[in-house]
């Protein structure tokens, strides 16, 4: 009689990847690693336009901490992922750990691209639900829109998709207004 050996794989944690070089776009769900290819340009401009905005709206009000570029979260030991775009509240500032954050986001942004829409669209939508990420932006270039989702219990509820011509509304970063045109 043969044996059938038992695939075991192990699940890796924040401390399996770290040391990966910088720049690498790497996320963890439940222990498993995910690699992003790198941003293409429209991608990377409509991050930067983005930056500008919410940055200077989050500075001049002292609202937090900001950041336009992958900075890693740890939603627990095997859950960890880096969104575009995130927002920590000044009241969860401690949660920054230098080169990581214990903890959610308080607001992510992805920018949608072909090779990612499924992963930010489905598989993130529902981690960042399940993590308590208050505000989950989907920025789709190709459709010139923004897809706001708030968190309610423990699901997320669509605050609305604006596109050019309709200012956005955030509930995480009260007041911001701008016109999606300026950053498509």
């Amino acid at each position: 009689m043969m044996s059938m050996a038992a695939e075991v794989r192990k699940k890796l944690t924040w401390e399996d990847i770290r040391d990966l070089p910088e720049g690498e776009k790497a996320e963890l769900v439940e222990g498993e690693l995910y690699l992003a290819p790198t941003a293409g340009t429209p991608h990377q401009s409509i991050g930067t336009r983005l930056t500008v905005l919410i940055f200077n709206f989050v500075e001049e009000r002292d609202l937090g901490w900001f950041s336009g570029r992958d900075v890693h979260y740890v939603f627990d030991e095997h859950n960890h992922f880096e969104p575009d775009l995130s927002f920590v509240a000044k009241d969860r500032m401690h949660l920054i750990r230098g080169p990581y954050v214990d903890g959610p986001p308080d607001l992510a942004i992805e920018i949608l691209s072909p090779s990612n829409r499924k992963h930010d669209t489905e598989l993130k939508f529902r981690y960042y639900a399940r993590f308590g990420v208050k505000e989950y932006w989907m920025v789709d270039p190709d459709a010139k829109a923004i897809a706001i989702f708030a968190l309610e219990g423990a699901d997320y509820e669509l605050v609305g998709e604006f596109t050019p011509g309709q200012p956005i509304r955030s509930r995480v970063l009260e007041g911001l207004s701008f016109d999606p045109a300026k950053i498509f």
